[in-house]
């Protein structure tokens, strides 16, 4: 008879961490945290939709009661980016996109329409670098993907000289400052 009664314990063992399990959830969809970016800049986002990160759900695993992550490898006109992104995924990863790309164009290559408006919108070279940087740094599968698939769409087709420039930008004013001091 006492079997009965360890099997019971052993079921409510098992069943109490559930119950754990079903609050920090419920806790997790309506707490936010505040994400600090290496200059400064404060951005709060919902626990659930930071989850997408890997760093920041790890973190906040391990310390559930941070109220503010340090996001120290991000700028913070990247991290509004990354915020904007979580919010529109709501902590779900999408799917990747499909390699090779079918197309030059996102919206043909993503099945979500509006990542192909969002990484599209990013019209500065160095800022979509940055967040293929920042989204490497937090560990955001999915934005990685999207990012490193708009820089081959940019490439797809172009000829070597081009890839170069879109490829490293900074080449681009160097040529020009080099055909100045040849024409003086």
């Amino acid at each position: 008879k006492s079997k009965p009664t360890s099997s019971r314990h052993t079921l409510r063992t098992l069943i109490h961490p559930m119950e754990k399990v079903e609050g920090l959830d419920g806790e997790v969809s309506s707490a936010s945290v505040t994400l600090q970016s290496k200059d400064g800049k404060h951005l709060d986002v919902d626990k659930k939709q930071a989850y997408i990160s890997t760093v920041i759900k790890t973190s906040l695993e391990n310390d559930a009661s941070a109220k503010t992550l340090p996001v120290l490898g991000v700028n913070g006109d990247i991290l509004k980016l990354i915020v904007e992104y979580m919010n529109h995924h709501n902590g779900t990863e999408p799917a990747l996109i499909d390699k090779p790309l079918r197309s030059r164009h996102m919206k043909e290559c993503v099945k979500d329409e509006w990542d192909a408006t969002f990484i599209d919108g990013i019209e500065s070279k160095q800022t979509l670098y940055d967040l293929i940087l920042a989204a490497n740094y937090m560990d955001i599968k999915a934005l990685l993907h999207l990012g490193c698939a708009k820089v081959a769409s940019m490439i797809k087709g172009q000829p070597l000289e081009r890839i170069k420039e879109i490829l490293d930008p900074s080449e681009k004013k160097d040529s020009k400052e080099q055909k100045a001091n040849k024409s003086t």
